[in-house]
Parts: C-alpha cells; structure tokens; sequence
C-alpha cells in the first residue's frame, strides 16, 4: 500500500484516499483559475492572484459533500473547513517562491487560523449505507481500514488535530504543496507532529473497488467533485500572512 495513502486513510478515515487526490486536484484547479483570472485583468499588480487564498477554501468547502465531513466555520470568518474524521483540514497559502517553507511563516496571524486548531465539538451528520460514493480502496485498503475500526474507537469529532495543507505558488507556478498534522505553537508558528507529503505529483487514481455493489454494469456511476467556478477576484486584501 502507498504510504500516502496509507496515511490518509489512518488519518482521515475511508474517504481519506480519496480526499488526498481530490485536495490535489483542487489546488492544481485553483492556481490556474487565478492565474487566468490575473492575465485577464491587465494588472500589473499581482493581487488578483492574491485571491488564491479564498477562492481554495470555497473549494475545501466541496468535501462536504462526502459522507462523514462535517463543515465548520472557524470563528467569524467568511468561509468553513471540513472536519473529517475528528480531524480538521485547512488549505494556507503561505508563500509565493519555490524558497519559500512554511515553518518560517506565521500561520496564527487571524483569529479563524487559531479557530481553526481548536474547533468545538460538533455533530456529525448521519448518512445511509445505500447508494453512497465509491471511496475506490484497493483490497488491501478496505482490509487496512477495517482493522483500523476494531482496533481503534474513533468519536464522531475529536478537537485539537489539523491537517494543513501548506502552498506556495505565484503567478509564475506551484511552486511547494504539502500536508501533514500540525499543532499551533504559542508564537503562533506551525508544528509539524508526524511526517509530510508532497501533493505535487498526487493524482486521481481510482483503484478498482471490491465493494459489493452487484458487476461492472449495474449501479449508478459516483458523482466525482466538481471544482468550483471561480468568483471575481477584485480585492487587494490578502490573507496570507
């Protein structure tokens, strides 16, 4: 088994696989919405690209979609991040250079980034085992994962674990895309608790499922995610640092 995958599905529960390459295609998506929508504008400044910042945490907000993610709003912001598995997920656009690290960045510099690593508790949404999406696990993995649910009693939400997903890009490129659990340090800096991994290079997948959901040619096709359209990008402000 992958150790990405391995790690997500440890981290993030059944869909966790998949929530890793769909993060993956949602910030490749979003760099080239802004990108297009900064060449558009003829501005020689770069805050429209600037806009990055939300425009990929309306797309975390499409993981709600999924059984077990719950949506959270982190303090008073603007937008939610999805709770999956207890634990939370939050994109941070922390840089613009291919140099550029995320542990020489403050991350708690808004009151929703210090939201965001200590969330209440909140309930999770019940869903049917019918006609639910595929979360395309391997054999091994659905093996793996049941192991993990007789060996390990989850509660619906846990507070205090958050999985950022840190990244550096500019009009000139994605240039850094990585995630892991972090805690948040009392400088407000972040603190990686395990190891990273790069989503540069992580794309759909799709191994053939050993659900039981009757032969190949039967059953309604899963619904894959679709990427949000980008909204205008016109203000200057940005949430980066």
């Amino acid at each position: 088994m992958e150790l990405g995958r391995r790690w997500a599905l440890e981290t993030l529960g059944e869909y966790g696989p998949r929530i890793r390459e769909e993060i993956a295609e949602m910030v490749r998506a979003e760099h080239v919405a802004s990108v297009d929508a900064q060449e558009a504008s003829g501005h020689r400044s770069q805050s429209v690209y600037g806009e990055f910042w939300r425009g990929i945490l309306e797309r975390f907000e499409q993981l709600g979609e999924l059984p077990g993610v719950v949506l959270v709003r982190p303090g008073q912001a603007p937008y939610k991040i999805p709770v999956v598995n207890g634990v939370a997920l939050f994109p941070w656009r922390f840089g613009k250079s291919a140099t550029d690290e995320p542990e020489g960045v403050l991350f708690g510099t808004s009151d929703a980034r210090i939201a965001a690593a200590n969330l209440k508790p909140v309930a999770e949404q019940g869903v049917l085992d019918f006609d639910l999406p595929d979360p395309g696990l391997t054999a091994e993995e659905r093996e793996f994962f049941k192991t993990l649910q007789d060996v390990v009693k989850l509660p619906a939400v846990t507070t205090g674990r958050l999985v950022v997903v840190a990244i550096s890009s500019s009009v000139r490129g994605l240039h850094l895309v990585q995630w892991g659990e972090v805690t948040l340090t009392d400088d407000g800096n972040i603190l990686w608790t395990g190891a990273r991994e790069s989503l540069m290079k992580v794309s759909y997948s799709r191994p053939a499922s050993t659900a039981p959901t009757g032969d190949f040619t039967t059953g309604a096709v899963p619904q894959k995610l679709k990427p949000a359209e980008p909204d205008a990008v016109n203000s200057e402000n940005d949430e980066r640092r």
